[in-house]
């Protein structure tokens, strides 16, 4: 069954979607191009300077455990290296994007986060409680916001291209909790018309911290306060995705990551 949270998300992709269908119907007008140096791109057409994005952006990865502290006289975790983390995200912003030259495009991005961490005891127990614990899930959402550049360069046939982005996120939930990531993500792809396809990668550095107090579902055991400081275990994954240029003013694209990492990104892109 879907849930509230995963309702609304959809909800408003199929708005971007919507909105994004009568953007075939601009005229081909010419375009103004960049902010600067656009003599370099001579009678080529280029996209209108200035950009409202939307961006749905989902992810499953697992964690690696930085530290980890707990308050619980008589209990130990042997090595918590071998627990088992993944996180799960879903992620919506809007972005406001502007191409200053024909080879630089900078962003910024303000938006929504609703995520899960799950730790999973299985291969590495806790040593001292009177009933073990198997899973402890950690949730959280709130508002994230950041920027970054795009890099390009390439010809009416192909491309390649950088994106380096920065983000950190204002989060309630649960716990004091905290995200922050720098991605880059490289690409190189094939022109044919008005499409664009692409392979790459991402490159994706995340830290997550969690403190507070826990409650475990153990009759007997107080309060357990604790912190814990979560990175990435893998830095890279694979991606491929299709784009589509409507006009100089609208453009769509999707994108699928996959490897020891897993990510989705939907963007629709209206200028003026």
């Amino acid at each position: 069954m879907i849930n509230l949270r995963t309702a609304r998300l959809f909800h408003a992709l199929f708005l971007a979607l919507f909105v994004a269908l009568p953007a075939t119907a601009f005229a081909q007008e010419e375009s103004p191009g960049p902010l600067f140096m656009r003599d370099m791109l001579g009678d080529q057409e280029f996209f209108e300077p200035w950009g409202i994005g939307f961006d749905f952006y989902t992810m499953d990865q697992q964690y690696d455990i930085k530290s980890l502290q707990f308050d619980l006289p008589g209990v130990s975790l042997p090595d918590p290296s071998l627990l088992e983390i993944d996180n799960d995200i879903q992620h919506l912003d809007l972005k406001l994007d502007a191409w200053l030259t024909p080879f630089l495009n900078v962003f910024g991005l303000l938006g929504y986060v609703d995520a899960e961490t799950v730790v999973d005891f299985s291969a590495a127990p806790i040593t001292g409680l009177p009933v073990p614990i198997t899973k402890l899930p950690i949730s959280y959402d709130g508002t994230v916001y950041g920027g970054g550049f795009t890099l390009i360069y390439g010809s009416e046939q192909w491309f390649a291209a950088a994106t380096t982005t920065w983000t950190e996120a204002n989060l309630g939930g649960q716990f004091d909790s905290s995200v922050s990531t720098i991605s880059v993500q490289p690409r190189i792809g094939l022109v044919r018309n008005r499409w664009q396809f692409w392979v790459g990668g991402m490159y994706l550095d995340t830290e997550e911290d969690h403190s507070g107090t826990l409650q475990l579902p153990i009759p007997g055991v107080p309060p357990v306060a604790f912190n814990v400081e979560l990175e990435g275990a893998e830095k890279w994954n694979y991606a491929v995705g299709v784009g589509h240029t409507f006009s100089p003013r609208a453009h769509l694209s999707l994108e699928f990551g996959f490897g020891e990492r897993d990510h989705t990104l939907f963007n629709y892109t209206f200028r003026f």
